[in-house]
């Protein structure tokens, strides 16, 4: 059973705080950095960050300290930088395909060095004052298909892409395992291979060490030169080249030129992640790439289907997950309902991506946000905040005033008020109470999702609350998905709660 209350009257209980949250909302949007205390009397600053930026560290067109100050013109507290961890895609037929071969490369974080890139981010936060915190965007597997020979060559799945945020030890991060880091890899059969060429250069070394003669005779006379091993030399210098190219002769774990090894390259790279307390998020999931480069075809079609398959922390939901992943009852709920029913480890939470390489003078940074709820302004209290869950994703047409989550959170009688991310433990029903400001004074549509079931849907204008009591049984969550004149839209993150039994 559900009921609802919005602006005027609330019929549900609960009605003075849902005056006092209208009045918030009335009262327009907070600064950025304001205080809010949720009604559990905890603390909290919104803080506006947009994630996933490109800088000239990598492929893009502005340098850290540029996107730092337009972030600061534009009220954005904190960036998320996260350039191209590799860009290098290598090339050889089994099974030398894991040790080495063709390889091109773009400029990325790799190849301009790992402590460099952190050292640049440090240094654009320290000049502007906008909290940088350092990320990378990672391509963890790819595989090849085809023939060269028969000009059929593909590379598949090169741009699926996550997030790896959070991690500043630049040992640690150059050292993840992804396509084409022979660092991250490992010590394996395939390093034995680098036998051969170490060899074939020990060969080389003693015939030049052990000089050859050519002798002719001429009549009572006996001429002797030296013969320069120019074979051996040939050798040698190709045997020094692959050793060079392959060190330090780790071998990737999961070879591009063998069999599909399906999600395990996903799953190895989280388990890194999460080892070294770091955040990682599906880039882009439903966005296609197809390509062509030197005759070779690049290929990755739109992988959704991994937000339920692996652990990621988190999804860009916005804008590249209003296909299949934020409907009612799509991919996200379906992972939700796992979470839940113990099947996955951790939900995955959403968050808005804007994904641009683009000078900093042509970059919206208004368009696509996400806003945390932290404890501190640190990157401690961002890393802190998006682990929890505690944050949304809002997108924002051109020059138009953002939406506002002012308030996301459940009660139940005696038990804790919990916000986004958090479980709450309720013996008996729950009302789930949110607080929608902002906007550009047109009507937007918000629902109330549980378990992948509108549960409540109500059509106003900006600033509206609502009160809704629920008495699910069991484990479930719920979330919000607020829409007004496209692009408008914002996502919450998901409530938890678990229905404890009486006496327990």
């Amino acid at each position: 059973m559900t009921a609802g209350c919005a602006r005027g009257p609330a019929p549900c209980s609960g009605r003075l705080l849902a005056l006092c949250a209208l009045l918030a909302c009335a009262a327009g949007p907070a600064r950025a950095g304001e205080t809010r205390t949720t009604p559990g009397g905890r603390g909290y600053s919104d803080l506006v960050a947009v994630v996933h930026l490109h800088s000239t560290v990598g492929d893009g067109l502005a340098s850290p300290a540029e996107l730092a100050r337009a972030a600061r013109l534009a009220g954005v507290d904190a960036l998320v930088i996260t350039d191209h961890f590799l860009e290098r895609v290598a090339y050889a037929p089994w099974p030398i395909g894991n040790v080495i071969g063709v390889a091109l490369s773009r400029p990325s974080v790799m190849s301009r060095g790992t402590r460099k890139y952190l050292q640049a981010l440090a240094a654009a936060e320290e000049e502007t004052g906008t909290l940088v915190l350092p990320g990378i965007e990672v391509s963890p597997y790819a595989r090849w298909t085809g023939s060269l020979l028969t000009r059929s060559l593909r590379l598949e799945g090169w741009h699926r892409h996550v997030l790896v945020i959070g991690i500043e030890d630049s040992q640690a991060l150059a050292r993840l395992p992804a396509a084409g880091n022979r660092a991250g890899g490992r010590y394996g059969a395939g390093s034995i291979l680098y036998l051969l060429p170490a060899a074939a250069l020990a060969w080389s070394a003693s015939r030049a060490a052990r000089p050859v003669y050519h002798e002719t005779r001429l009549r009572n006379f006996r001429l002797r030169r030296r013969r320069l091993p120019i074979a051996a030399g040939l050798v040698g210098a190709a045997a020094l080249g692959l050793l060079v190219a392959g060190f330090p002769f780790r071998v990737e774990s999961f070879s591009a030129v063998a069999a599909d090894p399906g999600e395990a390259p996903f799953r190895l790279l989280e388990d890194r992640v999460h080892e070294l307390g770091g955040f990682i998020a599906w880039a882009h999931p439903e966005a296609a790439a197809e390509k062509r480069a030197l005759g070779v075809r690049l290929e990755t079609p739109p992988y959704p289907g991994l937000i339920l398959k692996t652990d990621a922390d988190a999804f860009g939901a916005l804008p590249e997950g209003v296909k299949s992943l934020l409907p009612a009852g799509g991919l996200w709920d379906q992972a939700l309902l796992d979470h839940v029913e113990g099947r996955r480890r951790s939900a995955p939470f959403a968050l808005a991506e804007l994904d641009d390489h683009r000078a900093a003078r042509d970059i919206d940074l208004g368009s696509l946000q996400t806003v945390l709820r932290v404890r501190e302004r640190s990157h401690a209290g961002m890393l802190e905040a998006m682990k929890g869950g505690r944050m949304y994703g809002r997108w924002t047409p051109d020059r138009k005033p953002p939406l506002r989550l002012v308030e996301w959170s459940a009660d139940a009688p005696g038990a804790a008020t919990v916000v986004s991310g958090e479980t709450l433990h309720a013996r008996g029903p729950v009302t789930i109470r949110l607080a929608v400001g902002g906007g550009d004074g047109a009507p937007a549509v918000a629902r109330l999702v549980r378990a992948g079931d509108v549960i409540w849907t109500q059509r106003s204008v900006p600033p509206f609350t609502a009160a809704i009591q629920d008495d699910a049984p069991g484990a479930t969550s719920y979330r919000l998905d607020v829409e007004g004149a496209y692009p408008y839209r914002l996502i919450s993150n998901p409530i938890f709660v678990v229905r404890t039994v009486e006496g327990a």
